[in-house]
């Protein structure tokens, strides 16, 4: 809710105040329409480690009744913050701990696995210790297929040139240590800058809102704010993995909120899986904290998969 110091994100569900930041009318909507409040969370100890359910209505036990019975299987999975920690300097991102074998195992086993990332395509392929998987790259603006195919979205005429000029200006008042330029999109990261530093950022920030054509909107993300082009992001990418896998059973694991648009698009019988430290308002139906949740999560899949 707006202050006289700036915008105050309140954590509903946690019953806390969070920061508040000193925008000049950043529009920061954590609470988007449609996206329910984390109320009457509970323990499921079918999974070592536990997770906790944010939908009463979707055991899990159900869930992996219907994986062990599943012709094909679909593990979706977004990486930073959700299988590998946020960091001060995005290269140095890495999987947490024991996370890499698992996925080998699952790969080994049948379980066919892709990802959805705001990274370019094959930057995230780099740092991947499968082969042949598919990534959603960009928000789902590229598409890097098995075989090592790159296909990216058209862009407009007028969405490349804004792009290209506010890329420009972030990095000519100082800050392209900051800068994440990618296809259809370009993002500003704060986590790293001092307070002084995030308060230039967010306001530079929010003064290229008040520019933005049509075919382009801006959006929050944990660290940071992206303007990006319409029409592509992770629900788009999920609507196509299912268009493609319409008798798979799939899960999908994420943490931010560009990842809700991945949640609302699932099957309706697929499971969308919090991964952070603290609860917020999601359309997820499980939470669980990274790393040991994850890690046990991951290796209840394959205890589940024939």
């Amino acid at each position: 809710m707006p202050t006289k110091e700036g915008v105050r994100v309140r954590a509903k569900t946690l019953g806390r105040q969070c920061d508040t930041y000193p925008l000049r009318s950043l529009p920061i909507d954590i609470y988007r329409a449609g996206i329910p409040a984390v109320d009457g969370l509970r323990p499921d100890k079918r999974v070592r480690g536990g997770v906790k359910l944010l939908d009463p209505a979707r055991p899990l036990e159900r869930f992996w009744e219907r994986l062990a019975a599943a012709r094909e299987r679909l593990l979706v999975l977004d990486y930073d913050g959700t299988l590998a920690p946020f960091t001060t300097h995005r290269d140095d991102a890495i999987l947490y701990p024991g996370i890499a074998p698992i996925l080998l195992d699952l790969q080994r086993q049948g379980t066919r696995i892709a990802f959805v990332t705001g990274r370019p395509a094959e930057e995230l392929a780099r740092r991947l210790p499968l082969s042949a998987v598919e990534i959603f790259g960009a928000h789902g603006h590229e598409h890097l297929a098995a075989d090592g195919t790159l296909t990216r979205a058209p862009l407009t005429p007028p969405a490349r040139e804004w792009l290209d000029e506010a890329a420009a200006r972030i990095g000519a008042l100082g800050f392209a240590g900051a800068l994440e330029r990618k296809h259809g999109t370009v993002a500003i990261h704060w986590r790293r800058e001092d307070q002084d530093g995030q308060a230039r950022l967010m306001a530079l920030a929010a003064d290229l809102t008040q520019g933005l054509p049509e075919e382009l909107h801006g959006l929050p993300f944990d660290g940071g704010y992206e303007f990006r082009t319409r029409g592509r992001d992770k629900g788009t990418a999920i609507a196509a993995l299912s268009a493609r896998h319409p008798q798979a059973i799939m899960a999908y694991l994420g943490d931010d909120l560009t990842d809700e648009d991945a949640f609302a698009a699932l099957p309706h019988d697929g499971l969308a899986v919090l991964v952070r430290a603290e609860p917020r308002p999601s359309r997820a139906h499980l939470w669980l904290r990274p790393p040991d949740e994850l890690r046990g999560f991951l290796s209840a899949w394959m205890a589940a998969a024939p």
